[in-house]
């Protein structure tokens, strides 16, 4: 019999860990560097002329003898009156649904629902940037510049603390009051010395790491802030349907960034091709970058491609858009703690 299954309810029953997330992430990546479209196909969107969109991230994650999707919808609006807003402003948000099937049978197994909340943590995308951002910082890295300071800014800090030994973290976004208040809550939370910073180049400023986890339609720092050694991960993932739609194209990283950046990686290079994605696709086109020099992030997990080499190297991942690999991983784990705890019910 399927089951039906509250996400929260998992979480609710203090379930969730973060070392075990960031462990089963780097499973389905490893997982899609080795059978690529076998357990994976790239995220697709449709845009209707409402400027709802809906997307769909399919996937496949053998460790569970599961495949299934998770579908969601927004409506995203970049710009207004033909001109481009700083950043991505979602007016309307449809839950998160994973629907899973067994694979040894093709038989529905469950269906987990995850209610949209600004508040809410959002794992997927956290831990995949963790992976990516873990193996990339220099030894010994523990001064972060975090941008943003809503619930992916929350998500990625907790997630990093949960495995890189933090001493500072700098934090900025464009309202005052917003980067402030966020600096005092997760000062409380984490045991961390946090502090809002006045502007870009203060945040960044004596950074290991730097964190873009925020809404921005426009780069948020100058890349020639950048210090040597310094690692560098942005969650910006724009699609060619959005800008066609609305005529702007998100950015978070400018192109010093791109052009200062000695490793680079995405976490899917076929996605970045198929969105026409504005950071890589956009150097690309302009000749600024090859694409031999564009890695995905799960060859590294596996091994298969090194990545920094020297200290004073920049290294960049961008987490340019959510695997529908790492969704079933998730949902799977999640269905498989619902069940043994009883925290379903039955379709």
């Amino acid at each position: 019999m399927p089951h039906w299954v509250e996400f929260e309810d998992v979480e609710a029953a203090g379930l969730l860990r973060w070392s075990e997330l960031i462990e089963l992430t780097e499973r389905a990546l490893g997982d899609l560097a080795s059978h690529g479209e076998q357990v994976n196909h790239p995220r697709r969107r449709l845009h209707c002329p409402s400027l709802t969109r809906i997307s769909i991230h399919a996937g496949a994650y053998m460790p569970y003898d599961l495949l299934g999707m998770m579908v969601h919808s927004e409506l995203p609006v970049v710009s207004e009156g033909g001109k481009p807003l700083p950043a991505q402003i979602v007016r309307g948000r449809g839950d998160y649904v994973y629907v899973l099937y067994e694979a040894g049978s093709a038989q529905l197994a469950a269906v987990v629902r995850r209610k949209r909340d600004q508040k809410a943590l959002d794992y997927r995308t956290a831990a995949t940037s963790i992976v990516g951002t873990k193996r990339l910082i220099r030894e010994g890295s523990g001064n972060l510049a975090l941008f943003g300071s809503s619930h992916q800014a929350r998500s990625h800090l907790e997630a990093l603390a949960d495995c890189v030994a933090l001493r500072r973290v700098r934090v900025f976004s464009p309202t005052a009051e917003h980067r402030k208040a966020f600096s005092a809550e997760m000062s409380r939370r984490l045991s961390l010395e946090i502090l809002p910073a006045e502007s870009p180049r203060e945040c960044v400023k004596d950074a290991d790491i730097v964190i873009e986890a925020s809404n921005t339609a426009q780069p948020v720092f100058d890349g020639l802030s950048l210090g040597q050694g310094m690692h560098v991960t942005s969650i910006a993932g724009s699609n060619r349907e959005l800008a066609a739609q609305q005529k702007v194209v998100r950015r978070a990283l400018d192109e010093e960034t791109i052009r200062r950046s000695d490793v680079i990686f995405v976490t899917l290079k076929e996605q970045t091709r198929q969105d026409q994605q504005g950071e890589i696709f956009h150097a690309i086109r302009q000749g600024a970058l090859d694409w031999n020099r564009v890695r995905d992030i799960g060859d590294l997990v596996l091994g298969k491609t090194k990545g920094r080499e020297k200290d004073s190297q920049i290294t960049l991942y961008n987490n340019n858009a959510g695997m529908g690999v790492v969704d079933v991983a998730l949902a799977g784990h999640v269905y498989r703690l619902a069940r043994d705890q009883g925290l379903y019910k039955e379709i």
